[in-house]
């Protein structure tokens, strides 16, 4: 038991200095690399281009059989194909967070564009609370 836990305190360390020098060594390696892509052949970016450039058209390819097969079902069920511009609802945004945040001239010019004003509420409710009291018949008058 006291071997484990002497394995365990000082392995620790080792593995530390282990790590130390293979980040060191793992470093230079790196840089070396690294010059190596900086300077990259100009027949190895023609060919990454023209993979990309197959991979959009197997894609696109793939993308006309699927709509194909989806005219196939909307011709069977006599469903309409739905116009993605067209029909586009927009959030209100008045009330949404992302809405664009007026800046400090903006509120000066046009302060009582909110709907939402505590002091001008409060003053409102005390003045109708003060008429119904005032209406109210008192017995000693």
């Amino acid at each position: 038991m006291a071997a484990f836990i002497a394995k365990q305190m000082i392995g620790s360390k080792l593995d530390s200095v282990k790590d130390l020098f293979g980040e060191l060594a793992g470093d230079k390696k790196e840089a070396e690399g690294e010059e190596k892509v900086s300077a990259e052949d100009p027949e190895l970016i023609e060919q990454r281009r023209e993979e990309e450039e197959r991979r959009r058209n197997k894609y696109a390819k793939m993308e006309a059989e699927r709509e194909k097969i989806r005219q196939g079902i909307r011709d069977k069920y006599n469903i309409k194909k739905q116009e993605e511009n067209a029909n586009i609802v927009l959030p209100d945004l008045d009330n949404s967070l992302n809405r664009q945040k007026k800046s400090p001239a903006q509120l000066q010019i046009n302060p009582d564009d909110d709907d939402f004003n505590p002091i001008k509420m409060a003053t409102d409710l005390f003045g109708s609370v003060k008429e119904s009291i005032a209406n109210i018949p008192f017995p000693w008058k």
